[in-house]
């Protein structure tokens, strides 16, 4: 009976921990289980996180992320204290209960004692507001909202008078200074970070240079030899990480004497140049995604190759000749294939329009006739001129062929498509255009006199195009959200890509 009444004893004291909590998270703690929280800090006047607030929570230390979130791990359960605190902002201080399990303990939000500066940001080229803009100054951060309004709440005037870090992923960081009355809005703008690369003769001789979209932090990135002459090809690659640039640079000359051209890729970050390939003639086809297609063209005009259309990977360093012949009547892009006309006798294909994927896959005959010609008519449409005079329609997205009369207007559009294909960029009489593919819808997105290709995207929001006029030869850079057209800068006339014939 003694022992029977010792169990129970025991039984019943274990029993009692259990139901008092503090004896409870005793007992969980000495056995060395371990608990988590997490918890999100916010400003109470505009009710966004709050990046970089120190928080104490059961002896651990933390820092809130971009989200305003911090969390902890390794804590002991039971009562313990919570202490939030940042600068220019009152600190919370209160205890709270760790228990079992993961203890979400939702938003604080901190109220402003110190004093606040509005800053209003804008994207520079749409004019339009920017969300999710970073200020900081030290330790202090605070975010746009949707508006674009950042309160950035500091200890005192006096810190004020230091620069604020603006940041933004996809744009330019930049420095600004506080407007002196706190009751009065600074206005800040910010430039999408990626670079326009251009030629310019400022040193009398046809150098490349890069710059910002609003011409700032211009720089030398391929110094001339004083062999190049004014026939220069200049294209970004899509993802405005690599330049291909044509010019006789390296003054060779092939055996019969004529001045060799050279294809550079450029890397535009660090300026690494690589030749891949030299020629009497190359002519930039169209950029798609890492390939760059482009046609070459040999003096000799007796040989079997003397023009060939390669595609040329960068990302993996490969190359893949598409096609040759002894002579081309076309060689246009559509819709991320490569189409080709050989002349009569000037190849082992024969003769007729085909179409080639740019990996050399899927060729395919799609006209049986000798092409003399062929004209872009719009996005979806080829207008072929056969050897005999007659006209074909080519439908590229079903492959119909319709006869038709001689088209009105004999001039080929060049499109040039973004990265999904779902958009387009096209110039007619002045006028820059996109065009959504799917829904078949032109927008005039700038008209300038003299507007004309080269023309190139920009991400996916902007887009740079040449002005060429009897006052200027200009670059510029228009948003397709909205906004005039920004100059970038002047520069000396280049080519891009080719039209078809």
């Amino acid at each position: 009976w003694f022992r029977s009444i010792v169990l129970l004893l025991v039984l019943s004291g274990i029993g009692a921990a259990c139901v008092v909590p503090t004896s409870r998270y005793w007992l969980l703690n000495t056995a060395g289980v371990r608990s988590s929280a997490s918890l999100t800090v916010v400003d109470s006047t505009t009710r966004l996180p709050l990046k970089g607030v120190d928080v104490t929570l059961g002896g651990k230390e933390g820092r809130t992320d971009s989200k305003g979130e911090v969390s902890f791990t390794d804590l002991k359960l039971g009562r313990t204290r919570l202490t939030i605190k940042q600068v220019g902002f009152g600190q919370i201080q209160q205890h709270i209960v760790i228990g079992w399990g993961s203890n979400p303990l939702g938003r604080f939000a901190l109220e402003a004692t110190g004093v606040q500066y509005v800053i209003e940001v804008r994207d520079y080229l749409s004019g339009q507001p920017l969300e999710g803009v970073e200020a900081t100054n030290g330790t202090v951060t605070a975010v746009s909202d949707k508006d674009g309004k950042i309160t950035l709440t500091l200890e005192s005037t006096v810190v004020a008078e230091g620069s604020i870090a603006l940041s933004k992923a996809g744009y330019r960081s930049e420095a600004i200074s506080l407007n002196e009355d706190p009751e009065k809005p600074t206005k800040a703008t910010m430039v999408i970070d990626r670079k326009a690369v251009f030629v310019s003769r400022v040193n009398g001789k046809y150098d490349l240079f890069k710059s910002d979209l609003d011409g700032q932090n211009r720089e030398l990135l391929l110094a001339a030899t004083g062999n190049e002459n004014s026939n220069i090809s200049l294209a970004v690659s899509p993802d405005g990480k690599r330049a291909a640039f044509i010019s006789t640079r390296s003054g060779k000359r092939d055996s019969g004497g004529f001045l060799l051209s050279s294809l550079a890729l450029i890397d535009i970050e660090n300026g690494k140049t690589t030749t891949i390939a030299e020629a009497a003639q190359i002519q930039l086809i169209d950029w798609i995604g890492s390939r760059i297609i482009f046609q070459l063209g040999s003096s000799d005009s007796s040989s079997e190759d003397r023009y060939a259309v390669v595609s040329y990977d960068y990302a993996n360093n490969t190359r893949l000749q598409l096609v040759s012949a002894n002579k081309l009547q076309t060689v246009l892009s559509a819709r991320g294939l490569i189409f080709y006309a050989p002349a009569a006798d000037a190849s082992e294909d024969g003769v007729g329009l085909f179409k080639i994927g740019i990996d050399g896959k899927g060729k395919e005959r799609v006209i049986d006739e000798e092409v003399v010609s062929v004209l872009r008519s719009d996005h979806k449409t080829l207008s072929i001129q056969t050897a005999g005079g007659s006209w074909i329609r080519y439908d590229l997205a079903n492959g119909d062929k319709t006869q038709i009369s001689m088209p009105g207007s004999l001039v080929s559009r060049l499109y040039i498509d973004n990265e999904g294909r779902s958009k387009s960029l096209w110039i007619s009489q002045g006028v820059l255009r996109m065009l959504d593919v799917a829904a078949g819808k032109d927008t005039d997105v700038a008209t300038m006199s003299g507007l004309t290709y080269p023309v190139q995207w920009v991400g996916a929001s902007a887009a740079i195009f040449r002005v060429s006029n009897a006052t200027e030869t200009a670059d510029y850079v228009v948003s397709l959200n909205g906004g005039e057209p920004r100059k970038i800068t002047d520069v000396t006339p280049t080519y891009g890509f080719v039209q078809a014939q």
